[in-house]
């Protein structure tokens, strides 16, 4: 994969990602688990075979910042996964459960983490579902 390749795919997705933020603004339950939500973690995306490419997410009291590059100093979780399962889970159709037991096409966990600098934080990793996969919509009634 070449370089205009590998921006394209992590510009993608620091835009779904933002896209999915402003979305969660929108509706108060969600609005108030962003609030609540103070985090910085590393997102790997495995291109190749051991090869990633990285973007940070940053929320600190409901300002939200997504760019690209890896936190190196002070992060409190890192995340790797393929594009391609990252999709599925924040479109909401890989679960956490099996984001963290099923193995990719690399033969890895889907959702292979690590602890940041601050420490393990398994709490902020069990809230991801609830601040990046996309909210259902429900189906007006008439």
């Amino acid at each position: 994969m070449n370089e205009i390749q590998k921006n394209n795919v992590l510009s993608l997705f620091i835009n779904a990602v933002k896209a999915i933020m402003e979305e969660k603004r929108m509706n108060p339950k969600s609005l108030k688990k962003l609030n609540k939500f103070n985090a910085k973690i590393n997102f790997g995306l495995e291109i190749e075979k051991d090869e990633y490419i990285w973007f940070n997410f940053i929320s600190n009291n409901g300002n939200i910042q997504v760019n690209k590059g890896r936190l190196e100093d002070d992060f409190d979780l890192e995340v790797k996964s393929v594009p391609e399962d990252f999709m599925f889970f924040v479109n909401g159709e890989y679960s956490l459960l099996h984001m963290l037991l099923r193995k990719n096409k690399y033969k890895k966990r889907k959702f292979c983490f690590g602890k940041g600098t601050t420490g393990r934080n398994l709490r902020k990793l069990i809230k991801l579902p609830s601040i990046f996969v996309m909210d259902k919509k429900r189906p007006e009634m008439r």
